[in-house]
């Protein structure tokens, strides 16, 4: 099978770092944040992921954001087994091996020209669908309940987004859950951000690199914030470093300190949000 060629430059590059950390994790930490799939799809491009790589608390990183994603779908399936769970900003992400319960249903966004290049490399698999659209542009939510993709809003809507919601301003956000709360009670949405420290600290980076867009929507206090906004939310929840991880016999030491330490001040947040019916 020909390889898909990634050109440098491209957005398709900028689907090859969080590969590549997928790839590690498998690599050095299988049981705490599987990924079996990561291997196969990498070997699908071709492409220097040398040029990619990255410190390994950033790969941890980014492995505890997939898991915890992943966890917070599950969870929802539980009460909602015939759901859709929408991977918003998918990019080349394999959430769908880890989270499928049999008979959810799972769908696949992100922008044109990721999509089309994801299709290129991962075949879509039974009650899994890819769907082209901008975030922002708030008729997507209705567009999915229509064929060929038919989401039943009924059986229940969760969404996992991560790496992706910050870059946006305050806004802009407000707005944008304001839309899926009417659009999808009951539902709910799981994604990461950061406090104001924490995009300061990002942001510092950004500038002095270049690699990278500045973070724009800092977050507090999440249930505060929420709250401020309307009653349509529910259950605003920060979310703590997991077990699985503070007992990983995989995960060295000072990087689980990191990970608890950052989570705890706030720099790093896992925020799940409910959609009140």
């Amino acid at each position: 099978m020909e390889k898909f060629k990634v050109e440098e430059g491209t957005v398709q590059e900028t689907l090859m770092m969080p590969l590549y950390g997928r790839v590690y994790c498998e690599e050095h930490f299988p049981n705490t944040f599987p990924n079996k799939a990561a291997r196969e799809t990498a070997a699908k491009v071709d492409y220097d992921f040398n040029k990619v790589k990255s410190s390994e608390l950033n790969m941890v990183t980014w492995g505890l954001r997939a898991r915890m994603l992943q966890d917070a779908a599950k969870a929802y399936l539980v009460t909602h087994p015939k759901a859709t769970i929408i991977n918003l900003g998918c990019g080349l992400d394999l959430s769908f091996d880890e989270i499928d319960n049999g008979v959810c249903r799972f769908l696949n966004m992100d922008l044109p020209d990721v999509i089309a290049a994801r299709e290129k490399i991962i075949a879509c698999k039974d009650r899994e669908m890819s769907f082209a659209g901008d975030l922002m542009d708030f008729t997507w939510m209705e567009r999915i309940q229509n064929e060929p993709y038919g989401i039943n809003v009924s059986d229940g809507v969760y969404i996992i987004c991560g790496g992706v919601l910050m870059y946006f301003h305050t806004e802009q956000m407000k707005r944008f859950f304001l839309a899926l709360a009417k659009t999808f009670p009951g539902g709910g949405i799981c994604f990461d951000g950061e406090n104001q420290r924490g995009v300061e600290k990002s942001n510092k980076i950004v500038q002095k690199t270049g690699n990278g867009s500045e973070i724009h929507f800092p977050i507090e206090n999440s249930h505060a914030l929420f709250a401020s906004w309307g009653d349509c939310f529910q259950n605003v929840t920060e979310c703590p470093l997991p077990t699985y991880v503070r007992n990983s016999r995989e995960v060295p030491f000072k990087w689980k300190l990191v990970l608890s330490m950052g989570m705890r001040l706030g720099i790093v947040k896992i925020i799940d949000v409910s959609f009140k019916k």
